[in-house]
């Protein structure tokens, strides 16, 4: 198959594009407080780049599909129905699925509707083996565009018990340059999973009440004294379940899903890669939301299981929900 390039917009001023190389969200194009279109997702310059160092080993993820599991795995795998299976690990420790997962795979697309709330399906496999996972899964990522908002939708089928984490890998900057600092953050959590040194969880949860990490009231993202964050949020229930919002433009992002958790990640720089307009961002140029299960839910059962069985499917909804404060 071949790497190609979708447009997809919508009557309301949303405008993406996205790629078959990793089911990867390239950009994303949304009105300002005056009507200027506002690319909010850092990319690569064209989807053939994906595929090309530097990008292939500095591994940022830019807007791929995540998986088979989104997150850190630690222990070099996980135990299944009495069995142990080690999967692709570096020092005991395993990222975003491991090495050439479904990031860095060539999607079939199987469907495309354009006009209105228009759409793109995309369809990978990922064999018994592949990386140490057990089962043959078939996996379905489905963008669509519906009035002001964004819609990802993971589904898949496995023919043995297996585990399973999807996410969207994107980052965001409703500025579309400069810095996130200065960007208000709404997260509907109380409480995060404790880590330790490699961001592995403990298996405790830490109230966020008079922490940094303390976002239940939107506040304002600074990056004075820290590093930026990598940090799973445990999510409650009621919506929306984050909201980002920038007062230069006056763009606001409400998000919304049915996974337990948000990993929340501000990366210093893309110094190794080419991004597109690369020149117009600062430090901590962008900020991922990601809509997943707990990271090594595989080996901490008091976290929502991750096991997908035969006779179920998969789905990881999320909503991009797109407006303007006038304020």
């Amino acid at each position: 198959m071949e790497i190609t390039t979708i447009i997809l917009q919508n009557q309301s001023g949303l405008r993406m594009e996205v790629t078959n190389y990793g089911a990867t969200l390239m950009r994303l194009q949304v009105p300002d407080k005056e009507g200027n279109a506002t690319d909010v997702v850092i990319g690569l310059p064209n989807a053939e780049s994906y595929s090309k160092a530097p990008y292939q080993k500095y591994n940022f993820y830019l807007g791929a599909t995540v998986g088979r599991y989104a997150g850190r795995i630690s222990g070099g795998g996980f135990t299944l129905d009495n069995t142990f299976y080690e999967i692709f690990h570096r020092e005991g420790i395993q990222l975003h699925g491991g090495i050439s997962s479904l990031d860095k795979q060539i999607w079939e697309v199987l469907e495309v509707h354009q006009g209105d709330d228009p759409f793109v399906i995309f369809k990978t496999q990922s064999a018994k083996g592949h990386n140490g996972f057990p089962g043959t899964i078939a996996v379905f990522a489905k963008y669509q565009l519906q009035q002001t908002e964004l819609q990802i939708t993971y589904t898949a089928t496995t023919d043995a018990p297996t585990v399973l984490n999807l996410t969207n890998h994107a980052y965001f900057n409703l500025n579309g340059k400069g810095s996130v600092a200065g960007h208000e953050l709404f997260i509907n959590a109380s409480e995060i999973l404790e880590v330790d040194e490699r961001l592995i969880p403990t298996g405790r949860f830490l109230k966020t009440e008079e922490t940094p990490y303390e976002y239940q009231k939107p506040n304002s993202l600074h990056f004075k004294g820290h590093f930026g964050l990598d940090t799973p949020f445990v999510l409650k229930k009621g919506v929306p379940k984050a909201q980002l919002s920038s007062k230069t433009t006056g763009i606001t992002m409400e998000v919304e899903t049915n996974q337990p958790g948000l990993v929340v990640f501000t990366p210093q720089d893309f110094k190794p890669l080419s991004i597109r307009d690369k020149s117009s961002y600062a430090s901590f140029p962008a900020i991922c939301l990601e809509c997943q299960n707990f990271p090594d839910a595989p080996n901490n059962p008091n976290f929502p299981t991750s096991i997908l069985s035969p006779n179920e499917i998969y789905e990881n909804s999320i909503q991009y929900k797109f407006g303007i404060n006038a304020s």
